[in-house]
């Protein structure tokens, strides 16, 4: 790590995490939007969660690539580029007058994602001290949580006023301004290739123990997490009728809840049993999927999101801490990529098999599903997942 980092640590990490406040919140802006966009251009069922998808596909092929490239070369090219992208892709989605149009822009959208969110990642794994993994992986949480979750809100408004154009255009002046901080004030990083290490091996995490099962884990339970973003705004609109504002300020309270109780939940990472937290949010997470069916009107489903916030934050850190630990042995911006493949492929199926669920069952058996795969995941984490802990020997895994 540059000297200036070692002596300058919390003004570079106030920056990196402001970069990734900024551009979340552009993207929490469009997010809960996009169901009600696609419809209008004809989109229902698997189209619907093509969608939404085909983003987190992309997202997910490109991701390994970058984050070990990111090891190698350097954090900040990655940043800067994706940024540049973001800008690119807001304009493209107003152009998008068609279901083909815009999924071509999801992907896109996806690939400037995985230049963006791994590198932002990786560089705050880099900085967070031994044992303090939770910790720095809470603050990193914090910044992209709160963004996200203050994007619905203040979309739900610049919709009602603005229309779709204006949504897509403040995202695109977020990311004009997330790459002016990253620019100016961030460093470029290449510290977190393993100790002897002369070649780039994106497979290596997946030799190691722990890494596997972890990564399961993940997939599951994203698939579980998956449709939320995507099948909530419609069962909001079509079935209580909330208007675009509500529904905005229902996803802000599920998502700052969440952002706000990551760096408390990644400090209690630190000290005491990760599995049995990320476990209790994925059991906490999968019960409230399966009480949206039953939510009459805003002040219920307010209620549901509420404690659906508590689960996330109880999950992520601890997942996020594991990483962390065994990043810094097998390249964080490996390990940590990984991570969000694992994150990226269930949030791809996931959609696709909710829009199939929507088309033939209806909107109220698709939470009932993501119920059921949620408590899958967390039986399969009883049984399977072993967590090192964050003062283990092992816990950067054995050759």
């Amino acid at each position: 790590m540059s000297s200036s980092v070692q002596s300058h640590p919390k003004k570079f990490l106030a920056a990196i995490l402001t970069a990734v406040f900024t551009v979340m919140l552009g993207v929490g802006i469009i997010a809960p939007l996009l169901p009600m966009y696609a419809k209008s251009l004809g989109a229902n069922g698997i189209l619907l969660g093509a969608i939404f998808a085909v983003f987190s596909a992309s997202r997910t092929f490109w991701t390994p690539l970058a984050g070990a490239l990111s090891d190698r070369f350097g954090r900040k090219g990655f940043m800067l580029g994706g940024l540049i992208v973001y800008c690119i892709v807001s304009i493209a989605y107003i152009k998008a007058n068609t279901l083909a149009g815009l999924i071509l822009v999801r992907a896109l959208h996806g690939f400037a994602a995985a230049l963006v969110v791994p590198a932002a990642n990786a560089y705050v794994g880099d900085v967070a001290p031994p044992e303090s993994e939770g910790l720095y992986s809470g603050i990193f949480l914090v910044s992209f949580f709160s963004g996200f979750a203050m994007g619905p809100a203040f979309g739900g408004v610049l919709y009602d006023r603005f229309g779709m154009a204006g949504c897509f255009l403040t995202l695109g002046f977020l990311s004009l301004l997330a790459f002016l901080l990253t620019a100016l004030f961030i460093p470029n990083l290449r510290v977190s290739r393993p100790s002897g290490s002369k070649k780039m091996e994106l497979l290596k995490p997946l030799r190691y123990p722990h890494v596997v099962p972890l990564l399961a884990f993940t997939l599951v339970s994203a698939l579980g997490r998956s449709s939320i973003v995507c099948f909530l705004p419609l069962f909001a609109q079509e079935k209580l009728g909330i208007s675009a504002s509500l529904l905005g300020a229902v996803l802000t309270t599920n998502l700052l809840l969440a952002a706000i109780l990551q760096l408390p939940s990644g400090m209690l990472a630190d000290r005491f049993n990760r599995k049995a937290m990320l476990l209790t949010g994925t059991v906490i997470s999968g019960l409230m999927f399966a009480f949206i069916p039953s939510a009459t009107g805003f002040l219920s489903l307010l209620a549901v999101n509420i404690l659906m916030g508590l689960g996330m934050a109880l999950t992520f850190p601890s997942t996020q801490a594991v990483a962390v630990t065994l990043g810094r042995d097998l390249g964080m911006g490996a390990m940590l990529s990984f991570l969000q493949v694992a994150t990226g492929l269930g949030f791809a199926v996931g959609p696709l098999l909710s829009g199939v669920i929507y088309k033939s069952l209806g909107i109220h058996a698709v939470f009932y599903v993501c119920s059921g795969i949620l408590s899958a995941a967390a039986a399969y984490g009883i049984l399977f997942l072993e967590l090192p802990s964050p003062s283990s020997p092992d816990s950067r895994g054995n050759s």
